[in-house]
């Protein structure tokens, strides 16, 4: 791995990944895949919470949801010829696998997903994958499914087990010799609103200074973590986080959505750090300055009228997490509970609004 001269943070970060004026982040593959910081913690409080709501673990609805987005991860970074060649030891050496295994596992490594090591693979019948601090084990076991039966054309079914404190022995098998069709999980293309978001970007590398500022890459054990509060993050793929919320609500109804929601609020306002870092006499909008340099959305506007406080946040990466999002920070900023709703004024664009409680 290579760093930059200038700021010191790997370079393929500034190679692949692209901070947009609209307050997204854009990789640079061939599906212009968006991405998201996002706390770890914040990110299992969530899934935690629906379990705990269902009385179940949703570990394996993770898993089967993120399998999808699997396979459209590998085929952006894969060459189409690679995945086209024929099953079999022969046509595909292990050699030829680790190597490629490796790519993949790097490339996760650099997003704060753990690391992995290619145990054993065995073309058309099974694989084995270790995992070391891992973000989360069901999406990084519905990834390798995806990759895994996109790659041998086959349906497969995926197991894990604890070998000890955060490792983690995943289990790919075959169960048909044809893959099932996935019809319920769609990731559609989004439209972006135009903003003029401006970062500092190192010169040479052309990654914010708002990023390397604030986040530590221990790249030997693929974790992100945040330099001022040690908190871990996670560059998520947004359809990744999309389309699991998406086979939740699907799974269990309607009132999946706004359960997440509280379950957001509740994370931000109880470990949010913006009620040390920026005092009550500041501008509103100040408290979530830091969406867009983490890809959150572009924050636009932020007034109080009365005792009705409105939020104006474009090219939210999901809509009822980032209502939850904003008003949880405004609760542990102001140390007040406050009733919110939100909207979308129009595609692109999300409108919280919070009522002050007398």
């Amino acid at each position: 791995m290579r760093y930059c001269k200038g700021c010191g943070f790997p370079i393929p970060y500034g190679k692949f990944l692209a901070w947009t004026q609209n307050g997204t982040i854009m990789g640079r593959d061939s599906a212009h895949t968006r991405l998201v910081y996002l706390e770890v913690d914040e990110l299992r409080s969530l899934f935690d919470g629906v379990s705990r709501w269902v009385n179940f673990s949703i570990d394996p609805i993770i898993a089967r949801a993120e399998k999808e987005v699997g396979k459209r991860f590998i085929q952006t970074l894969l060459p189409g010829f690679i995945a086209k060649m024929p099953r079999g030891k022969m046509a595909r050496p292990e050699f030829g696998i680790r190597a490629t295994s490796k790519f993949i596992f790097n490339y996760m490594a650099g997003l704060g997903m753990g690391r992995a090591e290619m145990v054993e693979y065995v073309s058309g019948s099974h694989a084995r994958v270790m995992l070391i601090n891992p973000h989360s084990v069901p999406l990084i076991a519905g990834d390798g499914t995806g990759v895994f039966e996109f790659m041998e054309r086959i349906g497969v079914e995926v197991g894990w087990e604890r070998i000890k404190a955060e490792e983690y022995m995943v289990t790919i098998r075959k169960i048909s010799d044809q893959p099932p069709v996935e019809e319920r999980l769609t990731l559609a293309e989004a439209q972006y609103i135009p903003g003029g978001v401006e970062l500092d970007k190192c010169a040479k590398c052309g990654v914010p200074r708002e990023v390397t500022s604030n986040i530590y890459l221990d790249l030997e054990k693929g974790v992100l973590r945040h330099s001022k509060t040690g908190m871990r993050f996670v560059a998520l793929p947004v359809q990744s986080f999309q389309a699991v919320l998406r086979e939740l609500e699907a799974e269990f109804g309607s009132e999946l959505p706004a359960l997440m929601e509280g379950l957001e609020q509740k994370y931000m306002r109880e470990t949010s750090s913006v009620r040390y870092s920026i005092g009550r006499d500041r501008d509103m909008l100040e408290i979530i300055s830091d969406f867009p340099w983490m890809g959150i959305g572009n924050p636009v506007g932020a007034w109080q009228k009365d005792r009705t406080v409105q939020f104006v946040v474009d090219n939210p990466f999901h809509a009822g997490i980032v209502a939850g999002k904003v008003t949880g920070v405004y609760e542990a900023w102001t140390g007040s509970i406050v009733k919110t709703s939100w909207a979308e004024d129009s595609p692109g664009r999300l409108r919280v609004t919070l009522e002050l409680m007398t």
